[in-house]
């Protein structure tokens, strides 16, 4: 953890925080309250004093008194800082998580350098136009009025190398401009220095704040002018201290008033797209700027309102992105608050040319009927591109053998998808809609999709009688026994002795893996029960260096809250001895599972059958040996 964050908890109490947005009841070691972040009628929400945490377990929000602010006030990290800092006039210095006045001050020549380069450019655009006729024709035949390039401070980077000599005559340190990616410097006969962007349009990119953390750039050719070959149409500035472009959303700082009115906001792939949408009167639009939506975009924008509409172009590369993102989707889709949605323009549109053409109604109206969550999203992709090719037909088409082996392979295409859900009742209710849409039975389609791929984990089958005897009842089966043993380890981390190198290969989450390990590690080079801070610190470093750390942060804060002072008895020790059986239960049932598929597909002669029916019978006895060690008979 950073060591700014541990002298900020140190100083702040988290009941005074909370209680400014919370109305708690004091109740055991804990408070309670109704949680601010969900609608609910019974307190669900509670704070821990000591340990300085907040979990709610009706909706799984969780963390230490800079996340509740975060969320709960919609400020970025350093804005919390800032604030805490000075409420408790905490002493503060420089790190890698929080920029001082100092940081600042480094920061103050690059951000001078940016500012200098947007109000060039932008005078070359609407001062000095007679040389940027063809870019003012091409922001009109784009449908951009001049008010919107001035709004959005677009600019023009001429011929020659004039930003170069402006930087020169202001004393500015070139090679930070050349880091930054705004010059070149020329390596022939130490020539110095010149222009990186020569007739094109420039497009500032914005923090939060409204200041320019970097520039894009985008060719444009005059009428009858041969575009270069291999040439990219779109070149940005570099990423620096102060940018990050998977950590950036283009038009945030316009849009970010209208995120928290409409408590949504439309995601879209490029500059024009959101400049566009904001300018015909969808003002909570942003972009990502021509890369891939990443965990940081999805992290933010969930800070800043509860559902996140990806509008795509109508094509392929719509389901592609959908693909990519559906690891990051899990928590959206398993929160009762929190929603994303994908709508396809499926006339081939951008968003910029659909908006253009039908207007705004027509595009808020296609959102509110159209929107899809990302697995409907890709079941209707596959199914409808077979439907409109004519292959996947009703029932009782003459062709009715090439008819199932197309819904099956449209069911290979949609497995990964459903792969990637983490929870089972969710991916139950997809499966369900996919058999409908199919007209098949969901049992058959769920066993093709096991026989086929595991689910790891989430797949829990049998060992029933194994659950109760470790206090868990009908409503906890589906519950991943992987992040059960995590959450005991995290309430007591000496526990972690107990899980060999032969028992750690049972787990199938590689994240538990890595955490496991990593506590192992820790213990071995002296973190102690002792030394409370250094724990949590330690732990909570680990835990965000998983790829899912909301998940397995909300299983940390959790268990912590729940933590029950037997845990450390001999009796815990032994329950979680049991969990270390239950998982191998779990890991021979799975593989039972798969096992009984084998035998139900037709493809064994009676001689592979018998052999597998053999090893079913072997390791269903091991199984229930195991389980008689839980059971304790």
């Amino acid at each position: 953890m950073d060591r700014n964050i541990e002298t900020v908890l140190s100083y702040v109490n988290i009941v005074d925080e909370v209680s400014g947005f919370v109305k708690l009841k004091k109740t055991g070691q804990n408070y309670s309250g109704l949680c601010p972040f969900h609608s609910e009628k019974t307190p669900s929400f509670h704070v821990n004093e000591t340990k300085g945490l907040y979990y709610c377990f009706g909706c799984g929000k969780g963390g230490n008194v800079i996340g509740f602010l975060k969320d709960i006030k919609g400020d970025s990290f350093k804005e919390v800082i800032d604030y805490l800092k000075k409420k408790y006039n905490i002493p503060l210095e420089d790190t890698k998580f929080y920029r001082t006045a100092q940081t600042a001050a480094n920061e103050a020549p690059l951000k001078k350098i940016l500012n200098l380069a947007l109000n060039f450019y932008y005078e070359n655009l609407f001062v000095y136009m007679s040389s940027s006729g063809h870019i003012m024709k091409y922001l009109k035949d784009r449908g951009i009025d001049e008010n919107t390039a001035r709004d959005f401070k677009l600019g023009y980077a001429g011929f020659g190398n004039g930003l170069t000599a402006l930087l020169l005559n202001s004393k500015a340190d070139l090679d930070i401009a050349v880091n930054a990616g705004l010059l070149i410097k020329k390596q022939e006969h130490n020539r110095g220095y010149s222009d990186r962007f020569v007739n094109k349009l420039i497009i500032p990119i914005m923090d939060r704040a409204g200041e320019p953390v970097a520039l894009a750039s985008r060719i444009i050719l005059k009428e009858g002018e041969a575009s270069p070959l291999n040439f990219p149409k779109y070149i940005n500035t570099n990423n620096s201290e102060i940018f990050v472009k998977n950590n950036t959303l283009y038009g945030l700082d316009k849009a970010l008033p209208f995120i928290k009115k409409e408590n949504a906001v439309f995601v879209v792939e490029g500059y024009f797209d959101m400049i566009t949408l904001y300018s015909r009167g969808v003002k909570n639009a942003v972009a990502t700027m021509g890369t891939a939506l990443s965990k940081n975009h999805i992290v933010n924008l969930s800070r800043l309102c509860d559902e996140i509409i990806l509008l795509y172009d109508g094509d392929k590369a719509g389901i592609n992105a959908i693909n990519r993102g559906m690891e990051l989707f899990g928590s959206f889709m398993e929160s009762p608050e929190k929603n994303i949605y994908a709508v396809c323009l499926n006339d081939g549109s951008d968003p910029d040319s659909y908006v253009r053409k039908y207007g705004r109604d027509s595009l808020i109206k296609l959102i509110r009927d159209g929107k899809k969550t990302p697995v409907e999203f890709a079941i209707d992709y596959y199914i409808e591109k077979r439907k409109n090719n004519g292959i996947i037909k009703d029932r009782g088409d003459e062709r009715s053998e090439k008819n199932l082996k197309e819904k099956i392979s449209a069911i290979r295409e949609i497995a990964p998808f459903l792969m990637k859900i983490n929870d089972n009742i969710t991916f139950s209710h997809y499966l369900n809609i996919l058999a409908k849409r199919l007209g098949l039975k969901e049992e058959a389609v769920r066993e093709y999709i096991y026989s086929n791929e595991t689910r790891g984990a989430n797949i829990n089958a049998g060992g029933n009688e194994a659950y109760a005897a470790l206090g868990y009842g009908k409503e906890d089966l589906n519950i991943n026994i992987e992040d059960i043993i995590v959450g005991k380890i995290f309430c007591n981390l000496l526990l972690t002795e107990y899980i060999s190198d032969d028992i750690i290969n049972e787990f199938s989450d590689k994240n538990a893996v890595f955490i496991i390990r990593e506590i192992k590690n820790a213990l071995k080079n002296g973190i102690n029960k002792e030394n409370n801070i250094s724990i949590e610190s330690k732990i909570e470093e680990i835990v965000l260096k998983t790829e899912n750390s909301s998940k397995w942060s909300q299983i940390y804060y959790s268990s912590l809250l729940k933590e029950d002072k037997s845990s450390e008895a001999k009796n815990g020790k032994d329950d979680f001895k049991k969990l270390l059986i239950k998982l191998k239960v779990d890991n021979i049932n799975k593989t039972c599972k798969g096992i009984l598929s084998e035998i139900r597909s037709g493809l064994l002669d009676e001689s592979g059958k018998y052999l597998k029916w053999q090893e079913l019978n072997r390791l269903k006895y091991i199984s229930k040996e195991f389980q008689r060690k839980i059971c304790g008979y």
